[in-house]
């Protein structure tokens, strides 16, 4: 039997997660998925799932009878998220496909821990465990395949992708956080190559949400690869594939001790096309702040010399903006195949990243004061006072620019 030692899991220990089991009647709720799979791995547990025998409505009685507030996120699904001190946990009653399309399934509520895992996506994901930490392994594979870190899907390779699509990138995601360089299974992998398509049939949303947490891992450089070859991501990010680029980002990550970031990894498989991202992030219905950070790397046009002094270099990154600058010489950087100019790039990012540029010293009501009329002449006037005041090396105060103005006038 396999055995979770709560007194060493302060997940399993704490008072939320206790008034939930306190809720619902004994015996009638595990924990399930990524929380089981994680603990056994000895990694950081995320988010805390909860199975129950309980249908929906009951979850739902029971929670009010406890006082615990509750959102009915996926209520037709058999999902509600019990909120306590803010903290989420999402409760999902036992169930069976009835009926799916790849993209949403029918689903008929059961009492079977059994039938409930055979819907579930990988062996190792459907795996329970009660309060006391007993682990429970209805497929019979997950706890094998757990610890030989072969990701597997449960029964049918086929038909558990052809039930939502969405698992094809769960099942990289999971290549890509945990798979290391072991052999990956063959079944799950044709799966996956044949029914490539059906990730156009997804929602952006989901797609988008489950490609950030595939780029967000330590090194996914080798699920991208894999995708490359089986056909996979030109299907899905035909503006992104250059798996190529990422493998450089992250050995220049780990040489500078740069954090992940998936949207600096995503640049780094593009071309600085300004079409073909401002497509892409439409695609993927990327949010306003996403979409305004790759579209500056990809549009910008500003000339950049890792050569230059610091003081040309401080005139480039204002004009440029210094996300943008940071971010087209850390992907520079990365592409270099001579290590002196990879650290020149580098250097020109760190000079970005430790400056603080100056306000400019005029305003539109020094303008007016001065005489410049508010309209399109005094934004042709501030415009070419700034240029001055950049040339300056920033250094110009007001009144040196002050007089420039009345020189402009004369």
């Amino acid at each position: 039997m396999t055995q979770l030692d709560s007194s060493k899991l302060s997940w399993m220990r704490g008072d939320d997660v206790a008034a939930i089991f306190e809720a619902l009647p004994k015996d009638s709720t595990r924990y399930v998925g990524g929380c089981v799979r994680n603990a056994l791995m000895g990694v950081k547990v995320g988010d805390i799932d909860l199975a129950t025998k309980l249908e929906p409505k009951a979850v739902a009685k029971a929670l009010e009878v406890a006082k615990i507030k509750y959102v009915p996120t996926g209520i037709d699904h058999g999902t509600l998220t019990a909120v306590i001190g803010g903290k989420p946990f999402e409760i999902t009653s036992l169930r069976k496909d009835v009926e799916t399309d790849g993209r949403r399934a029918v689903v008929a509520f059961t009492q079977d821990w059994a039938e409930d895992a055979q819907r579930r996506d990988l062996t190792m994901n459907a795996l329970y465990a009660d309060r006391d930490g007993k682990v429970f392994d209805p497929t019979g594979q997950g706890l094998e395949d757990l610890n030989a870190m072969k990701f597997r899907f449960v029964g049918e390779a086929e038909a558990r992708v052809k039930e939502d699509y969405l698992r094809i990138l769960r099942f990289f995601r999971f290549l890509a956080w945990y798979g290391g360089e072991g052999k990956v299974d063959g079944t799950a992998l044709k799966a996956c190559r044949e029914n490539r398509k059906g990730l156009k049939k997804l929602s952006a949303e989901r797609v988008w949400s489950e490609l950030k947490k595939l780029l967000s891992a330590p090194d996914p450089s080798r699920a991208l690869r894999i995708m490359l070859t089986n056909e996979i991501l030109d299907t899905l990010l035909p503006e992104a594939s250059n798996a190529e680029g990422l493998t450089r980002l992250v050995a220049l990550e780990r040489r500078e001790a740069i954090a992940p970031d998936p949207l600096l990894r995503l640049m780094s498989m593009s071309a600085r096309e300004p079409l073909q991202m401002a497509l892409l992030c439409k695609r993927l219905k990327m949010s306003t702040k996403e979409t305004n950070r790759l579209r500056a790397w990809s549009d910008s046009s500003a000339a950049l010399d890792p050569h230059a002094s610091d003081g040309e270099k401080l005139k480039a990154i204002y004009v440029a903006g210094k996300d943008v600058v940071i971010d087209r010489a850390r992907v520079r950087a990365a592409g270099e195949d001579d290590a002196l100019l990879s650290s020149r790039w580098m250097s020109l990012a760190d000079l970005a990243m430790g400056w603080t540029p100056p306000d400019f010293p005029l305003t539109g009501k020094d303008l007016k004061a001065a005489g410049v009329e508010p309209g399109p002449q005094m934004g042709k006037v501030m415009k070419a006072l700034k240029a001055l005041w950049i040339r300056s090396g920033f250094t110009a105060d007001k009144d040196k620019l002050l007089m420039a103005l009345k020189l402009i006038n004369r």
